[in-house]
């Protein structure tokens, strides 16, 4: 299953991604059987790259040849598809400083 983004870059909720994958994960069905990863940190410092690599997630990465910038908009969700029977949803947020965001740079805090 591939990463949704359930809030996006101004903050709102995508109640309909939500559902989508809480649905086809079986954690909808799951009551409290299931586990939330995420990770939180400031930007371009590798959180899609690790929770790719640990989780085997494929959140979008930083093209390093391209300089830094801003990766991941808002918050992005995906089933870990080493854990399948475990029912881990793995979070990807926002870096927590990111230059793009200007004003709004504690948005995700």
């Amino acid at each position: 299953m591939a990463a949704v983004q359930v809030i996006d870059g101004a903050g709102q909720l995508s109640g309909e991604s939500l559902g989508e994958v809480l649905e086809q994960s079986g954690v909808a069905q799951a009551g409290l059987d299931y586990s939330v990863i995420a990770i939180m940190g400031p930007q371009s410092s590798g959180k899609s790259t690790l929770l790719n690599h640990v989780f085997g997630t494929a959140f979008r990465e930083m093209d390093a040849t391209a300089g830094r910038s801003q990766t991941t908009q808002g918050i992005w969700l995906a089933c870990s598809p080493k854990l399948k029977d475990d029912k881990t949803l793995v979070l990807d947020l926002e870096g927590t400083d990111g230059r793009e965001r200007g004003e709004n740079d504690t948005t995700f805090e």
